[in-house]
């Protein structure tokens, strides 16, 4: 199955700003401090055995996170004389752990990421280049890791790309009221709306806190590029384009009809939507795979309906990233574990738990998979049209610029007032700020 064909190897870099994020700054900041004061390991960094510690918040997911471990926790190295151990860090916290403890000189020696905290920590010289390994691998590299290629060097490569662009929905609570899947806004809207009155259940629901600002990030960019969309055009912030206006504007009136649960955080309305308490969600290909995997839910692999977003464009993606911490004593070691998680083993061993998520390699999912799980194939195929949350020509900035836009998405949420003009607001203070 072939997911990406006709895309480029990655070498495909993105434009580095010469302002950086003020979460940047303080890393590069710490990171110098450390590298003064001798840092957290040997100027070497050249042992190729040992413990190797990996950190990935996935560990931590019902379901998901046993299979994934169980995927790697036999790995020992091509002499047999490394152990892996895993660092669980919540997701809620992961980007400012990891950022402090970099920065610092410390760190876990391999990682999972997102390519926003990704972009920051290269800028902010914390990460090991891997161009050795990109060569070597070559073609047999899929596109999607281009996503590690920035500032003219691999740094990392694909180890997830779990699609936002898909509405997930209950088919047996479907099937019971005689709803058809949404296609457009104004459907989806109707269809949450009956939900909610024929059952008494949550419609739909999403996050829409700033205390959840990384995962919030990655489903508001499925209402700005779903409406058409985009934060900048490459070299200046749209942040209050028309496209934008509509977007904000379809997010809270779906809040202020009444279908979606306020309060809720990620983790909460997806464990309601597993056991059947809510109708559809906005979700990436990683959940999907979580929600089928726990046998404790009534949500399984044959109830969960899977389609295009309601929305006339596709949606987002959220893209993470394996890498080597620059300042390990184990980057050998490191170095080798990432050549085995993009070699065929380790690419077949992770495909169990990453489901129908897209992978460094376009190895094809276990047929019993598909078989057992048919929402998968439009994760698949979302995965050839969704978009990165990295906002073009403002990729080190990306963060700093996806905060102010939700913050006044939350701020209208909750007090209400006029969205052009709170956009328009919001791009003026960014281009006074990032220029």
């Amino acid at each position: 199955m072939k997911l990406f064909t006709g895309l480029a190897s990655p070498r495909a870099g993105v434009t580095r700003r010469g302002l950086r994020a003020m979460g940047v700054a303080t890393v590069a900041v710490l990171a110098l401090s450390a590298c003064s004061a001798g840092g957290g390991g040997d100027s070497s960094g050249n042992s190729a055995s040992g413990e190797l510690t990996f950190s990935n918040w996935q560990f931590l997911e019902d379901g998901k996170g046993p299979i994934l471990w169980d995927a790697v926790k036999d790995y020992t190295g091509p002499d047999g004389d490394v152990s892996l151990t895993k660092i669980e860090i919540p997701f809620a916290n992961y980007a400012d752990k990891l950022s402090t403890e970099l920065g610092a000189g410390g760190g876990p020696d391999v990682m999972v990421l997102q390519d926003s905290q990704f972009a920051s920590l290269v800028d902010a010289g914390v990460l090991e280049p891997l161009d050795d390994i990109a060569k070597e691998f070559g073609d047999s590299l899929n596109g999607t890791n281009e996503a590690g290629f920035f500032q003219d060097k691999q740094f990392g490569f694909n180890w997830e790309r779990p699609t936002y662009n898909t509405v997930i929905y209950n088919k047996d609570l479907f099937a019971e009221l005689g709803l058809k899947v949404p296609t457009t806004f104004d459907e989806f809207l109707t269809t949450a709306k009956t939900i909610k009155e024929k059952r008494g259940i949550a419609g739909w629901a999403g996050r829409h806190q700033t205390a959840e600002v990384d995962g919030w990030t990655l489903e508001m960019a499925n209402w700005v590029y779903g409406f058409g969309g985009e934060l900048s055009d490459g070299k200046a912030l749209t942040i209050d384009a028309p496209a934008n206006v509509k977007a904000v504007e379809a997010f809270l009136e779906t809040f202020k009809s009444g279908v979606a649960p306020i309060g809720d955080d990620a983790s909460t309305f997806r464990a309601k939507f597993g056991q059947g308490q809510v109708g559809m969600l906005f979700e990436n290909s990683g959940v999907a795979t979580t929600l089928t995997s726990n046998p404790k839910n009534v949500i399984n692999g044959q109830n969960l309906g899977a389609a295009p977003l309601p929305m006339a464009h596709s949606g987002s993606n959220s893209q993470l990233i394996i890498a080597v911490n620059a300042a390990s004593k184990k980057k050998e070691a490191a170095k080798e574990f990432v050549r085995w998680v993009l070699g065929e083993k380790g690419q077949v061993a992770l495909r169990a738990g990453l489901g129908a998520s897209a992978m460094a390699t376009d190895v094809e999912p276990d047929p019993e998979f598909l078989k057992a799980n048919p929402w998968a194939t439009q994760f698949l195929e979302a995965a050839k049209t969704s978009r990165s949350t990295l906002v073009k020509g403002f990729e080190t900035e990306s963060k700093v610029i996806w905060r102010e836009f939700l913050t006044a998405v939350e701020d209208l949420r909750v007090n209400g007032g006029d969205v052009a003009a709170k956009l328009a607001g919001v791009q003026k203070a960014l281009k006074a700020q990032l220029g």
